[in-house]
């Protein structure tokens, strides 16, 4: 009977080393990308009352379609002329720009309908005064070792 019982005090301790080995640490590693943005608004007291304000992200700049992906904001969301925003679930890629426009809704021209209020990097015009239209803006990257990644963007609203 003494055998048996060591016996099964060593099979029990092999089974709890076995399960303890087994733990889950919690370290997958990513499938997608996070961006958290801050936009700091100034004269955000001119927010228009009709239109339409986005904050896009980009993946090509010049744009060749519809933003990767988009949100509307609204006035309301601004505090202190600040507006806090996170994009989460974003593909493994490289992005050109992170930016907030504004939709007016009385020129049906899509090419002149949107007016950027303000971007994550780059500038409207060059330093010699040529028109970049934020085509000198710096591309960020998502991807497993770089998933999560936090931009300012100042804007005014004109």
């Amino acid at each position: 009977m003494n055998i048996l019982r060591k016996n099964t005090l060593a099979i029990l301790a092999l089974c709890m080393i076995f399960i303890v080995s087994c733990e889950d640490n919690g370290s997958d590693p990513a499938t997608s990308g996070t961006l958290n943005l801050t936009i700091n608004i100034s004269n955000a007291e001119a927010w228009p009352s009709e239109g339409t304000v986005f904050i896009s992200l980009d993946k090509t700049w010049p744009p060749t379609g519809a933003p990767y992906k988009s949100v509307v904001v609204a006035s309301s969301q601004v505090q202190g002329g600040t507006m806090s925003l996170m994009f989460d679930e974003l593909d493994f890629d490289s992005y050109k720009l992170a930016s907030i426009s504004w939709m007016d809704p009385n020129d049906s021209n899509p090419q002149t309908n949107q007016h950027i209020w303000g971007t994550h990097s780059g500038n409207m015009f060059s330093q010699t005064g040529e028109f970049l239209f934020y085509g000198d803006a710096t591309s960020f990257t998502f991807s497993q070792d770089m998933d999560t990644l936090s931009l300012v963007i100042a804007a005014t609203v004109n």
